[in-house]
């Protein structure tokens, strides 16, 4: 009864929709600032403790949008312990999991003008949106960055720093990722 109460009082001061059944394992961080929103979908998990996922998870799951950002979680998606910052748009497709301790993000957080080193105002900042489509995997430790587009069915190899747009049904890997292979769905890998 805590638990519901409490994610209706943040649904009340802050955007953020659940859109059916959502899994919150351990105490995610989710922040929708003004002007912003956060929505995740249908039988989406979000774990943050290392008791769920034992691949060595160093943090919770944190979800900010700022500044008029959106971020826009598919459902049946899994997080574990990543950081997903928004302040244009994220979106992640259907039945797409995220690796523990990943990164996602649609701005570079500080402007590189002289000067200005230390603004988080958006009119200083270069922010793309950044789409990962459905039936997807990223792997641990990776690193998603502004402008990054995934086609569905894709895989990003652990630890990969990835920039870019990248057709659908490919495994990408490598800092900085790069495609490695290109996927037969037909065929189990």
């Amino acid at each position: 009864m805590i638990r519901l109460l409490a994610l209706y009082l943040l649904y009340l001061f802050q955007k953020i929709r659940y859109l059916g059944r959502v899994n919150l394992v351990g105490f995610s961080i989710i922040l929708a600032f003004r002007n912003s929103s956060i929505s995740i979908g249908k039988g989406s998990g979000l774990c943050s403790t290392p008791v769920y996922n034992l691949l060595g998870m160093y943090q919770r799951t944190i979800l900010v949008a700022r500044h008029g950002g959106t971020i826009h979680i598919g459902e049946n998606v899994g997080i574990s312990g990543s950081t997903i910052y928004a302040m244009k748009e994220i979106r992640i497709g259907d039945n797409t999991f995220i690796g523990a301790n990943c990164k996602i993000v649609d701005n570079d957080f500080h402007a590189f003008e002289p000067g200005l080193n230390f603004t988080t105002d958006p009119l200083h900042l270069k922010m793309k949106p950044v789409s990962i489509g459905e039936n997807c995997f990223v792997g641990m430790n990776s690193i998603i960055l502004k402008g990054t587009v995934i086609g569905k069915n894709s895989i990003v190899g652990a630890g990969s720093v990835v920039c870019g747009k990248f057709p659908e049904n490919v495994v990408i890997a490598g800092n900085p990722a790069r495609i490695i292979k290109y996927r037969s769905i037909d065929s189990k890998e």
